[in-house]
């Protein structure tokens, strides 16, 4: 009966007994190996003393200083050896996996949309882009999220735009620069992203008028929450904490140190 069994699976699906295993992208073990320890955070870097932030009201712009960080020869630091938000992981990846290259291949990075997180064509989120020059096969690697894999078997990602350098690196800027209610991606857990933002208050965006704010997007839903408010309402302190989903989330140090960032950083005003 067995042997009846096989032969009508075989006929059914002769790839079972005649097609090789798909194989794998290049140099596949050399760079899950690379990527396996990196992690998606901006806390421990936003956190780090040499660290500050600006405000300028009046162009409606806020700015992280010192954010990035080189080695002497140029190349990205990475919080720990580790930590980094999309853009410093795809960098620090890139720098990485040159070696292991030959003429062959060749490296871009991508602005793509990723379903989870950063599902829109405005999208920031950073990938690379693997090209196999002889085959006209393509390939992405995403460290945010440990994926590698030939982009016809991601189809969840589209690629909005590629670039052969990111202009941080090129500039060797240790600055990044946002839009007043515009939001930094900070840290991937439990399902949430959370991002930071200097956002207006009821249109208004002032020294009396502006809010540190921390949000939680849940994945694959369009909107989020505030979990933490820090800020001034006409010139009045205001002060909020969703303390059940902030513990979810965050380590109570975690905590403690981010809060203790945001307070140093609002007494500026």
């Amino acid at each position: 009966m067995r042997f009846f069994i096989l032969i009508a699976l075989l006929a059914i699906f002769p790839c079972i007994a005649i097609c090789d295993p798909l194989p794998s992208p290049p140099y596949y073990d050399a760079i899950m190996k690379i990527m396996a320890p990196l992690e998606y955070s901006g806390v421990p870097v936003m956190v780090k003393p040499q660290v500050t932030l600006s405000v300028n009201f009046n162009n409606w712009t806020w700015v992280l200083h010192n954010i990035h960080e080189y080695d002497a020869q140029g190349g990205i630091i990475l919080e720990q050896g580790r930590y980094g938000l999309c853009a410093e992981l795809a960098t620090f990846l890139f720098e990485q996996i040159r070696p292991l290259l030959d003429g062959r291949y060749e490296v871009k990075f991508a602005k793509v949309t990723e379903p989870g997180f950063f599902p829109k064509d405005e999208s920031n989120h950073i990938a690379l882009l693997l090209v196999d020059k002889p085959n006209k096969q393509i390939y992405l690697l995403d460290p945010s999220f440990h994926k590698y894999a030939s982009m016809k078997d991601l189809p969840e990602y589209h690629i909005l735009s590629i670039q052969d350098t990111l202009s941080f690196v090129k500039d060797k800027s240790h600055d990044v620069f946002f839009g007043a209610n515009q939001a930094i991606p900070l840290y991937i857990k439990n399902d949430f992203l959370l991002s930071f933002s200097v956002t207006s208050v009821d249109g208004k965006f002032d020294k009396g008028n502006f809010v540190f704010a921390i949000s939680a997007n849940r994945r694959n839903e369009a909107t989020g929450h505030d979990i933490v408010l820090i800020g001034r309402r006409n010139k009045e302190f205001v002060d909020f904490e969703d303390k059940t989903l902030l513990n979810q989330l965050l380590t109570p140090d975690e905590i403690r140190v981010l809060f203790d960032k945001l307070k140093s950083w609002i007494e500026q005003f």
